[in-house]
């Protein structure tokens, strides 16, 4: 597997250049992520026994952050991909695996629904089961590399009734997913996040990842810890492009501001190295961390970025902080949001989440 240097190597060659210019046309980057792929990073997590890479979670949000530096929106789908892997890793048939294990199969989240007031572990997509076969049905909202993925961890209504919800692989080319021309939006342009519909998608039974009903326990354990440290690693990348936009063009005059930016992006590594410890050796306590890191996180990117740009006011056109202060709020708003985070925290704790850990939009 690559060397943190060698991905950063990639990225100054293969990800950087086209970044401004993939933003700008709200287009999927192709070419980094194949640049990526023929690297191994699709790879990293998945079956070392397979020919993957076998690392995991800090790892991955290594070379996420590096990406970010960079890229956001190329950030921002590696972050699927690998919580994607965290799930499949675990419960798909070893075919899979063994794409995962190649690099060449890039796959994504599809559990929040687009219906007002849907749950993220409680679908409202139903899932039907006859003879062998499960027509799934329903809208996912906010799905990252939408259209590009060559598979979706997609949640729905259990098929046999009991639970809150069970998890599917659906492959990307699966006829009755259809997903509609998007606009480019505020943020993440490139990510090609928006809606998927299955209208239905016809899967045969064993496609089912875990057991039927088990999806919201599975969302838990597997991909929400993944989701919310790798949403970490891409906040602390905008964070650090941020900051050294700053230092570039600050003559001076802004040290105490300089100052309170680091110290913000120390406390979310501090905060980021407890979680990614506590899930090596404490798996079963470690979702609580992972919510706190990811609410300052969030909290961090959106004041840093804010203040990067009000610094960099005197130097106009300057587009890699105007792309941050976007790209920063429109990560917190990717679902899980912020407020769906808190949600979760608070039920898990069975007491109200103070409103200082919200984050400011």
């Amino acid at each position: 597997m690559p060397s943190v240097e060698e991905i950063s190597r990639v990225v100054a060659s293969a990800v950087a250049p086209g970044a401004a210019e993939a933003d700008r046309l709200a287009r999927f980057p192709r070419a980094a992520m194949a640049a990526l792929s023929r690297k191994g990073v699709l790879a990293l997590t998945a079956s070392r026994r397979l020919g993957g890479g076998g690392h995991g979670l800090a790892e991955a949000a290594r070379v996420v952050e590096v990406v970010a530096r960079s890229c956001a929106s190329t950030a921002t789908v590696l972050r699927s991909h690998f919580a994607a892997v965290a799930v499949l890793e675990a419960h798909a048939d070893q075919s899979v695996r063994a794409e995962l294990a190649g690099g060449r199969h890039l796959s994504t989240l599809a559990l929040s629904d687009a219906a007002p007031g849907s749950r993220l572990l409680a679908p409202d997509g139903v899932a039907s089961a006859h003879g062998g076969v499960v027509d799934l049905a329903g809208r996912k909202t906010g799905v990252v590399a939408a259209g590009e993925a060559d598979s979706y961890v997609w949640s729905s209504r259990p098929a046999g009734g009991r639970g809150a919800a069970t998890l599917w692989f659906v492959p990307g080319h699966a006829p009755g997913l259809f997903v509609p021309a998007s606009v480019g939006g505020l943020g993440l342009r490139a990510s090609a996040a928006t809606t998927v519909c299955a209208d239905p998608v016809q899967l045969p039974e064993n496609t089912v990842l875990g057991r039927d009903g088990d999806g919201a326990d599975v969302v838990l354990d597997l991909a929400l810890p993944w989701f919310l440290g790798l949403g970490a690693a891409v906040a602390l990348g905008l964070a650090e492009t941020a900051i050294e936009r700053v230092a570039a063009v600050d003559s001076g005059a802004a040290q105490a501001d300089l100052a309170r930016m680091r110290l913000r992006a120390s406390a979310v590594r501090v905060l980021a190295a407890d979680a990614f410890a506590t899930s090596s050796w404490d798996p079963a306590h470690a979702l609580p961390r992972f919510f706190h890191l990811w609410l300052s996180a969030g909290e961090a990117v959106t004041a840093i970025t804010e203040v990067a740009l009000r610094l960099c006011s005197a130097y106009p056109g300057d587009s890699v902080v105007e792309r941050c202060f976007r790209d920063a709020r429109a990560h917190c708003a990717l679902e899980p949001t912020v407020d769906t985070v808190v949600d979760l925290a608070a039920r898990a704790s069975g007491a109200a989440v103070p409103r200082e850990l919200h984050v400011a939009r």
